[in-house]
């Protein structure tokens, strides 16, 4: 296939999958079970937050070419009030923010370069830190835009997932690495930079604490940091001081197994939401590892996925959002029907 028959076959294949409106609630499970996950939205440019008869006006009239859709989104954060999402866009080489209120998506710090970015994160201040995979480096910019500082320039090789600690003031950076290198780990900062300790044995392995190609991280309430190892299949946990604590999982295709597992993260119940590319679904999971359910799959209806990656949720709302990777769109997801009683370990 020729490159241009190829951009017309993706082009189309895009356009198929977009966002469209959806009449009977989708959601998860299936009957007769409690409904616990339920199908919000997706969107992947602007006219998928307004469709409104004077935004399509304005798109007629300005002409499509500003309404920006994501490339390959890879990270993804919500602010505290639950308005703004920050997603890394990969593939497209920057960051693009949706603000729900004003029902738009731009480019954020559209003249900061950001080299390959993959992971993000926000601070209290609603600061946003920016992994660039190629530039080595995690960028920090303020809420408008402005470059504050970098952290990381000379001791990361790759940088991908980043999660921050507020209470403790850490930021955890993922440090993917290469097939060459053995410093695959999980490096911890503090906000303004400063380098801290490397988390587990901070090296290639299956070992206890040893990684192969982790991913993304995620931080639970008490501070414990969860990690993606994603080609030893299993997320592993550490103390926030960066000492081994336990892990879960295998290899498989069944509930509470992995095959590529990507972004974390936790509701407002403590539960753990796993992404996985190879399943192409959403794991959901007790603090003491019980599988409790999924949500997603691989079907090109726009409410499943290709592959899944970064995801953030909003745990005012228990609103969640996962990046779709190849076909790329953010989609939106609610818990329902749930009480604290259920997420409770015996």
């Amino acid at each position: 296939m020729t490159a241009g028959l190829r951009r017309v076959a993706l082009a189309a294949l895009a356009a198929g999958c977009a966002p469209r409106p959806v009449g009977k609630p989708i959601v998860w499970p299936d009957p007769p079970d409690t409904p616990r996950i339920r199908f919000v939205t997706a969107f992947r440019h602007t006219s998928d937050l307004d469709n409104s008869r004077w935004a399509r006006f304005v798109r007629a009239v300005v002409g499509m070419e500003r309404d920006l859709p994501l490339v390959q989104p890879m990270g993804v954060a919500v602010s505290d009030d639950g308005d703004r999402i920050y997603i890394a866009d990969h593939g497209g080489g920057r960051v693009l923010r949706a603000d729900l209120r004003e029902r738009r998506l731009e480019p954020f710090a559209p003249d900061e370069p950001m080299g390959k970015p993959f992971g993000v994160a926000l601070d209290g201040h609603e600061n946003v830190y920016v992994s660039d995979s190629i530039g080595r480096v995690v960028r920090v910019l303020s809420r408008d835009g402005k470059t504050l500082r970098f952290v990381g320039k000379g001791g990361l090789e790759r940088p991908v997932g980043l999660a921050i600690d507020r209470g403790r003031g850490l930021l955890y950076v993922v440090d993917g690495a290469s097939r060459l290198s053995p410093n695959h780990r999980v490096r911890a900062y503090t906000l303004g930079g400063q380098w801290l300790r490397d988390l587990g044995a901070g090296r290639q392995g299956a070992g206890d604490g040893e990684m192969h190609f982790p991913t993304y991280v995620a931080v639970a309430a008490d501070g414990e940091v969860f990690v993606a190892d994603a080609m030893n299949f299993r997320i592993q946990v550490f103390s926030p001081d960066g000492k081994f604590l336990r892990k879960f999982g295998q290899s498989g295709d069944g509930p509470g197994t992995f095959s590529r597992i990507k972004g974390m993260d936790f509701d407002s119940f403590g539960n753990l939401y796993v992404a996985d590319g190879g399943h192409s679904n959403v794991q959901i999971f007790r603090r003491d590892f019980a599988a409790l359910m999924f949500f997603g799959g691989f079907t090109r209806k726009v409410e499943y996925f290709d592959i899944p990656s970064g995801i953030a949720i909003d745990r005012k709302r228990n609103r969640i959002y996962v990046c779709n990777q190849v076909i790329a769109r953010i989609n939106v997801y609610d818990l329902i029907n749930t009480k604290t009683e259920d997420s409770r370990v015996p």
